[in-house]
């Protein structure tokens, strides 16, 4: 069982792509006992998205999650309009995602979630074209509740993923163009 103080601590041991800037949020307060909130954004000239993850813990555990933590987060980016037409793009989101988990080895249990996509086209004095965004709403319980940084450092994994930003130590060929 975590205290507050070493629930936090465990929390700040996330670690973050430069490219992605982090806030500190309020958390919910009724949904458990502790719990964190993060906002996360990535803005430069090619890519663009905005994230939050809140990390609920509760001591003696809470049956709907099947463990004692709950990592939440909303994810909203744009992409480029050829891969918002691309119709696996709701699975390559959700790859996205347990791809991020893999790499952090931040093991989940009750995932689940949903992936939208949408574009929009202006008429008249707004005839230009809006970018198309995809957004990942999920949840997930982690296995360990010790190794809460992991599951936060995969989140912010996939801010970047959803930016369009590559894995590290990969280069892109071509970003988003505005």
């Amino acid at each position: 069982m975590l205290s507050q103080t070493e629930f936090e601590q465990l929390a700040q041991a996330a670690q973050f792509r430069p490219e992605l800037t982090i806030a500190a949020a309020p958390a919910p307060k009724k949904l458990a006992p502790f719990g964190i909130s993060l906002l996360g954004e990535i803005e430069t000239e090619s890519h663009f998205a905005d994230s939050r993850v809140v990390v609920l813990y509760s001591p003696e555990g809470d049956p709907a999650w099947n463990s004692t933590a709950r990592v939440v987060i909303f994810l909203k980016a744009e992409i480029e309009n050829e891969l918002a037409d691309d119709p696996l793009i709701l699975q390559i989101a959700w790859q996205w995602l347990t791809e991020a988990l893999g790499k952090f080895e931040a093991v989940a249990v009750e995932l689940s979630g949903t992936v939208t996509r949408t574009s929009s086209q202006g008429y008249g004095a707004i005839a230009e074209e809006s970018p198309s965004t995809i957004e990942i709403r999920a949840s997930w319980s982690p296995v360990d509740e010790v190794d809460l940084a992991s599951h936060i450092s995969a989140w912010g994994e996939l801010v970047c993923l959803a930016a369009g930003i590559g894995p590290e130590g990969v280069s892109q060929l071509s970003g988003k163009s505005h």
